[in-house]
C-alpha cells in the first residue's frame, strides 16, 4: 500500500510532527546542554564576585547566574514530579525529600563545619568568628534568606535557602493540588512576587514593619520568578498542545543563539536598573533560552554546552557555588601581587574547580549513590536530575 503521508494537508503534517516530537520529549531522561548552562551560570557568579578590570564595565551582572540556576531548578524538579505523578498516579514525597537531602546536605554541612574550625583556630574571638558561630543555626536550617547573620564566606547561602524552601513546598502542590488549584497557587505566587519586584508593596511594608526597601530581609529581595517560570515551562512542555506552542516560540533553528545574544545584550545595557519590568524580561528570555536548548539538543550550541568541559563544570557546579568565596580569599592572597584582576578571577576559578572536584568525588558521590534506594515510584519517569540547578 502506498504511503499517503504526502497527501496530508500541511497543517496535518505539522501536527503529526509536533506529536512525534512531544512523545520523544516525554521519553527523554537526559536534557543535553543543561549542565553546560550551569557551567555558564557558575562562572558568571564567580566573575561577579571577583575583582574586575576598571576598563571593563560590561559583564558586571554575573549575579544573574543565580537566576539561571533558579530557572533550571524549577524546570527540572517540576518535570521530575510531573512525570512521576503521570506514570504512577502519585508522588513519593518522602523519597523526593530524602534524595534532595542526600544531594545537598553533605557538602553544605561540610562547608559549615570547616569554616567553624578554621575561624575558631585561626581567628578566635574575632567579630567574623562570632558572626559565624552565632549565625550557625540560621545557616544550618536554611533560613539565611529570612535572617542574615553576615558570616564570612556564606553570603551566597541565601539562594540555597530559597531553593530548599522551594523543594519543601512545591512538591506538595504537585502531589496534592488539582490542576486548576495548582495553577491558581502558581499564579498567586507569581503575581505576589511581581508586586514585590515592582516595588508596589514598599509602602505597605514601610507602614506596617518600618522597613525601607534597602532594609528588607533577603526573602523580600529575592525573586522567585525564574523558579516559577521554570515550573511553568515544565508543565507547558509536558502537555502536547502547549508543547507545540513552546516549540513554535523556542524550537526554531537558531533560537538558542538568538535568545542567548538577546540575554547578553539585556545584561549589558548601561545604567539599566535590574528590577521591575526589566528583570521580568530577563527572566522570560532566560527561560526561553533554556527551552530552546531543550527543544533542539542536536543544535550546535546545545552540543557545545554538552561537551566534556562545560558538562563536567556543570556537574560540580554545586560545590563551586559553595566553595568559591573561600577559594577567592586564597586566590586573592596569592594573585594580588600580580596587580591583575584577571589573575584573581582565573586562579579563583581553577582553585574552586579543584576543590569542588575533590568534594564531588570524595564527599558527595557516596551520598549520591545512596539515592538509588529512594527512587521515584516509576523509574521511567525520571529525567535523570544529575545536578538540578544549584543542587
Amino acid at each position: 500500500m502506498a504511503d499517503d503521508s504526502h497527501a496530508r494537508p500541511p497543517h496535518e503534517t505539522d501536527i503529526a510532527v509536533a506529536a512525534q516530537a512531544h512523545v520523544a520529549y516525554t521519553r527523554r531522561q537526559h536534557f543535553a546542554g543543561l549542565n553546560g548552562i550551569r557551567c555558564l551560570a557558575i562562572l558568571a557568579v564567580i566573575w561577579h564576585h571577583a575583582p574586575h578590570p576598571a576598563w571593563m564595565p560590561i559583564m558586571t551582572r554575573g549575579f544573574f547566574g543565580v537566576d539561571l540556576f533558579f530557572a533550571l531548578s524549577g524546570f527540572l524538579i517540576a518535570t521530575l514530579l510531573i512525570r512521576e505523578k503521570a506514570k504512577s498516579g502519585r508522588v513519593s514525597l518522602k523519597n523526593f525529600w530524602i534524595r534532595r537531602m542526600l544531594r545537598l546536605v553533605p557538602a553544605y554541612y561540610f562547608l559549615l563545619a570547616a569554616l567553624v574550625v578554621v575561624y575558631l583556630v585561626f581567628k578566635p574571638g574575632s567579630p567574623d568568628t562570632a558572626k559565624l558561630v552565632n549565625g550557625l543555626p540560621v545557616y544550618a536550617l536554611y533560613l539565611s534568606n529570612w535572617f542574615h547573620p553576615d558570616a564570612p564566606n556564606l553570603a551566597p547561602t541565601w539562594s540555597l535557602a530559597t531553593e530548599e524552601q522551594f523543594y519543601l513546598v512545591w512538591p506538595l502542590v504537585e502531589a496534592f493540588a488539582a490542576p486548576l488549584v495548582g495553577g491558581a497557587i502558581w499564579l498567586a505566587a507569581f503575581v505576589g512576587n511581581q508586586l514585590v519586584n515592582f516595588g508596589l508593596l514598599d509602602g505597605v511594608i514601610a507602614q506596617h514593619f518600618g522597613l525601607a526597601p534597602d532594609q528588607h530581609p533577603e526573602i523580600l529581595q529575592t525573586t522567585f520568578t525564574p523558579i516559577l517560570l521554570g515550573v511553568a515551562l515544565a508543565h507547558l512542555l509536558h502537555r502536547r498542545g502547549t508543547y507545540a506552542i513552546v516549540a513554535r516560540v523556542a524550537g526554531w533553528r537558531g533560537a538558542s543563539w538568538a535568545y542567548a545574544l538577546l540575554l547578553l545584550a539585556l545584561l549589558n545595557l548601561p545604567a539599566a536598573d535590574i528590577s521591575g519590568a526589566f528583570r521580568l524580561a530577563l527572566h522570560g528570555v532566560s527561560v526561553l533560552f533554556i527551552a530552546a536548548i531543550i527543544l533542539r539538543p542536536q543544535g550546535l550550541l546545545a552540543r557545545g554546552l554538552e561537551s566534556r568541559v562545560p558538562n563536567y563544570i556543570g556537574t560540580v557546579s554545586y560545590g563551586m557555588y559553595l566553595y568559591h568565596l573561600f577559594c577567592m580569599h586564597a586566590a586573592t592572597a596569592i594573585a594580588s601581587k600580580a596587580g591583575a584582576p584577571w589573575a584573581i578571577f582565573i586562579l579563583t576559578a581553577l582553585l574552586t574547580l579543584l576543590v569542588s572536584a575533590a568534594s564531588y568525588h570524595v564527599l558527595e558521590k557516596p551520598f549520591l549513590a545512596m539515592r538509588s534506594r529512594f527512587r521515584i515510584l516509576n523509574p521511567a519517569a525520571d529525567p535523570r536530575e544529575p545536578n538540578p540547578a544549584l543542587t
